[in-house]
Order: structure tokens, then C-alpha cells, then sequence
């Protein structure tokens, strides 16, 4: 009787110690991936060697600033403002659930910052450039 409470004792542990190394398995997988994006496409670059695209929707209050905040702030780069429900594909591809969301492409089209809410911009554009001790 005594034997065999411990060894159920025994099981539910090994059984509990697994599903931790499991679970702490699962999210480091989830926080590993990176969201794969598509390229920008072509006709929101125009050639451009970075092209700011800001995602927005009719009734987004903080969305004029920080198109103004991003034009202000690195005046060399194209800025695209998108609505996303008039481009509701567009949007989803990009996986945009909240405006504003900006999304920094390079000459390729490649994503290379992607930030949501206006806090995101502000605090992006604010920033010591790199390489740079402050």
C-alpha cells in the first residue's frame, strides 16, 4: 500500500517535471519565430531607398502625427501612409490589428523595423542613431 502511493507520488513528479520542460520548450519556439513578412511591394517604394509605410484607418487620431514625425525625422526616406480598411489585403498580409502600425522597408522591400502605436514611432525616432555613445 505504502509502495504503491510512492510510486504514484513518483509518476505524477516525472509527470509534472515533463510538462514544465515541454511548456518552457513551447514558448521558446514561439518566441524564437519571427514574423515572416512579404516585401513592401514596388508601387508603395517607388525606388525608394527606405520607404516608411503608415498603416491607418479613418478614425485613427495618431496617425497625422506620426506621419509628420517620420517625414520630420529622416526627411531622405519615403513615407506612405495606407488605409488599412480600404486595403484590407494589404493589411493582412502585414498582420496589422491596430493603427497606427508602421512598417520600415528597405530598397528590397524587406521589413527591417516594424512599429506599433504612436509611443512605438516616437520612441523609435528619438533614439541616439547607432554607433552613437550617449
Amino acid at each position: 500500500m505504502f509502495m504503491a502511493r510512492g510510486v504514484i507520488v513518483i509518476v505524477i513528479l516525472f509527470a509534472i517535471a515533463l510538462a514544465g520542460r515541454l511548456y518552457r520548450a513551447w514558448r521558446a519556439r514561439l518566441q524564437d519565430e519571427k514574423p515572416i513578412h512579404p516585401l513592401v511591394p514596388d508601387s508603395l517604394r517607388a525606388g525608394a531607398d527606405r520607404t516608411w509605410v503608415v498603416f491607418t484607418s479613418p478614425y485613427c487620431a495618431t496617425c497625422g502625427p506620426v506621419e509628420a514625425s517620420l517625414r520630420a525625422s529622416d526627411p531622405g526616406a519615403r513615407v506612405v501612409k495606407v488605409d488599412a480598411t480600404r486595403e484590407p489585403h494589404l493589411a493582412e498580409s502585414f498582420s496589422i490589428r491596430s493603427a497606427p502600425t508602421v512598417l520600415l522597408a528597405d530598397v528590397e522591400g524587406n521589413v527591417t523595423a516594424r512599429l506599433v502605436g504612436a509611443q512605438a514611432v516616437d520612441d523609435y525616432v528619438r533614439r541616439p542613431p547607432s554607433g552613437v555613445a550617449g
